[in-house]
């Protein structure tokens, strides 16, 4: 048990650690961050359309289009002239403090390591450097489905997407070569 708390713990740390100097240090995730000319242009037609909080895409994405073909080739034409945008929207603002989401991404990053110090513990894979790889793709290749599916059905920019997929694949590298160090130096207790 002390084995599997110390390097799921320790496994998330570097995680999140990683993540911190990612965003906040380099500027690869804000390659394809775009401003609008006038915001406040925006922000005020925004309010006026919401219907609350949720996603929204332009043109409208209405199921219904489907069911009439004057409807859906209307909507083709619209999607294909552009602009077509896919907004995640908070109607009523969000709290700016990072307290929150540093707490819940260190959750999801211990989640993350307990998973990945299980399928370390139930593996065959004796080098450091194979184990260390092992975690590297196991952490990160869940991200690949929803990067990916982002730029295939959202038209998510495909480096914003590919920056996502080899952050997450540094974080759990790092990550995975402390967990294997620590589980080798802690011996041969298996995991729960």
């Amino acid at each position: 048990m002390k084995k599997l708390i110390a390097c799921t713990l320790a496994a998330a740390v570097v995680a999140q650690i990683w993540g911190m100097f990612s965003w906040m240090a380099l500027s690869w995730h804000m390659t394809d961050f775009k401003q609008f000319s006038n915001d406040e242009n925006v922000t005020t037609v925004l309010r006026a359309e919401l219907q609350g909080s949720g996603l929204y895409t332009l043109p409208n994405m209405d199921m219904t289009v489907y069911e009439d073909e004057a409807a859906l080739a209307a909507w083709n034409n619209r999607a294909r002239q552009g602009p077509f945008a896919f907004i995640s929207v908070r109607a009523d603002g969000i709290d700016t403090g990072k307290t929150k989401p540093m707490i819940i991404g260190f959750l999801l990053n211990l989640a993350t390591a307990l998973i990945l110090f299980w399928l370390l513990a139930n593996c065959s894979i004796n080098s450091t450097g194979g184990r260390t790889l092992f975690i590297a793709i196991a952490g990160s290749v869940g991200a690949l489905s929803p990067h990916l599916s982002s730029w295939n059905w959202w038209h998510f920019p495909i480096t914003y997407c590919v920056i996502g997929v080899i952050d997450l694949l540094i974080a759990w590298a790092l990550a995975g070569f402390v967990m294997v160090k620590l589980s080798d130096r802690l011996g041969s207790e298996k995991a729960a």
